[in-house]
């Protein structure tokens, strides 16, 4: 599947996952096979897209260290087009993930360089059509929030479409939802999960969640977990489709395959319906592996 070449922008990480049997248990000793693989939210959506045969460029800062060179080769690998600033003062940033024996994750990070991504790092001639896909990690503050608005901006004016993932409650909280929402104005879609969407809102139904955020999106595409996800855009009853089954091994990355799923459909025209059907699929094939993509 194919469609407009897909431009994004977000984190990429390198990250240290351990999966235990059972419960971690702390304050004591857990013995497991610890493992490294690429990770960061946007870098994540753009290996799944590429997975899909979409073209995808990722935009991003990392270290000059070895960890960078690593990640650098592992998105040439997911067959992502990379266009890295490298930082001679901070490390590439790191996550050390906790998967638990239900698959549910707790993950420690350490964004490094990741943070330190500025408005220098966009190449503008990048920004000339087809569809931008912004991680919301990338609004978290200082430079690496101008950077975030650059992309917005370059995309509005070349007419791209654009997405954003709001990826975290945290941020969600710490910038305020007003202000988020006003960053993010002009976006065609957005992907929150429930959590998010009831920060951004203070509603904890799906529907009130969507009537809350419609006006401010065109589309919203609301993953709701196990129990699937649901799309509306105000033309029509909202679309549900449960999430495809799969035996939970980790859920790590599972928000940005969706994403990554729906827009491969939704770029290529296919209809809302076809698009949840897809983001659902890929969330499982994420959930169904230790790893946040795929192939890891």
């Amino acid at each position: 599947m194919a469609g407009p070449r897909v431009v994004v922008v977000g984190d990429l990480l390198y990250d240290l996952l351990a999966k235990a049997d059972g419960m971690i248990v702390l304050g004591t000793d857990t013995f497991v096979p610890i493992r490294v693989a690429a990770g960061g939210s946007g870098a994540n959506a753009a290996a799944w897209l590429a997975s899909s045969g979409v073209e995808t460029v990722f935009i991003g800062r990392v270290g000059d260290d070895v960890f960078g060179g690593f990640l650098e080769g592992e998105m040439g690998r997911a067959g992502v087009a990379s266009r890295l600033a490298r930082d001679a003062s901070l490390g590439t940033g790191k996550v050390f993930v906790l998967v638990d024996g239900a698959g549910e994750r707790t993950m420690i990070t350490d964004r490094g360089a990741s943070e330190a991504l500025n408005p220098d790092d966009l190449p503008d001639a990048l920004f000339t059509g087809g569809h931008l896909h912004l991680s919301g990690y990338t609004l978290s503050g200082g430079s690496r929030r101008e950077a975030a608005t650059k992309a917005l901006r370059l995309a509005r004016d070349a007419g791209m479409t654009v997405s954003v993932d709001p990826s975290s409650v945290p941020l969600l909280e710490s910038v305020g939802p007003e202000r988020f929402l006003e960053w993010t104005r002009g976006a065609d879609l957005l992907f929150p999960n429930l959590a998010e969407g009831e920060t951004l809102t203070g509603e904890r139904d799906p529907d009130l969640i969507m009537a809350k955020l419609l006006p401010h999106y065109p589309a919203i595409a609301l993953k709701l977990g196990p129990e699937g996800a649901v799309y509306a855009d105000g033309k029509g009853d909202p679309l549900w489709v449960p999430a495809a089954p799969t035996r939970v091994e980790d859920t790590t990355g599972a928000g940005d395959a969706f994403c990554a799923g729906f827009l491969a459909a939704w770029l290529a025209e296919g209809s809302p319906a076809e698009a949840l059907r897809r983001g659902a699929w890929f969330a499982a094939r994420a959930v169904g592996r230790v790893g946040a993509r795929p192939g890891d």
